[in-house]
């Protein structure tokens, strides 16, 4: 029940599930024995690889929804909160690619920590989107400009500075903290690049106009 992946062998999840659901099926269909089931230590690890995958999906997805509606509420423009929420979402698919490439497998602890950075990668879309908002002008471009020029800054040192507290355990034995670190890493590289690139690029493109008070300012 093992299968090879680059050059080492790793338990194939498929085929035990396949193998404790076929024994089950089994011993349940002789009807010549007492009440009866099926046992073993390892059926316990095998039932966290039979629910992770909806449990990846279903969590990861209530996360980016409850950060849209956030987002909405705090942002108070929907074609913004719309295009924050899809940079998150494009953030987490990148972090799983990623994962596949380091050899980072899908378990409890990586889905927990999949699910934290959704948390984590919004911080930096956020507040390149509502500076955006907040920002008069008279062109998309010139709007993206200057959110970029007050808060760019700022996005990059806290991105730094989380980088800072998570590297130390990127050396660590411990299984856990160094999934945790790596994966935290790749959220804080994967969440500046999105927030300062491609954010400003799509709100340069199809951005909403700015704030009514924001207008009125520029024409005082």
């Amino acid at each position: 029940l093992i299968k090879k992946f680059r050059g080492r062998d790793v338990q194939d999840s498929d085929k035990q599930i396949e193998a404790m659901d076929e024994t089950r099926k089994l011993v349940d269909s002789w009807n010549d024995l007492p009440l009866r089931f099926t046992y073993s230590s390892k059926y316990l690890s095998i039932e966290g690889f039979k629910v992770i995958r909806r449990e990846l999906f279903q969590n990861v997805g209530l996360a980016i929804a409850a950060v849209g509606i956030i987002v909405l509420v705090t942002v108070a423009d929907f074609l913004t909160a719309l295009l924050i929420t899809l940079n998150v979402a494009f953030c987490i698919v990148e972090i799983l690619g990623c994962m596949f490439y380091v050899g980072i497998v899908i378990d409890s602890v990586s889905v927990i920590n999949i699910v934290l950075a959704v948390g984590l990668s919004v911080d930096y879309s956020a507040h390149v989107g509502h500076c955006f908002m907040a920002t008069g002008g008279n062109s998309r471009n010139e709007r993206v400009t200057e959110a970029l020029a007050d808060i760019g800054a700022a996005v990059v040192s806290g991105a730094f500075t989380t980088f800072l507290a998570v590297s130390v355990l990127l050396g660590s034995s411990s299984y856990v903290f160094k999934i945790l670190s790596t994966q935290f890493a790749l959220t804080v590289a994967l969440g500046v690049i999105h927030g300062l690139i491609l954010l400003p690029v799509m709100l340069s493109l199809v951005g909403s106009k700015a704030y009514s008070s924001s207008t009125e300012k520029d024409s005082i």
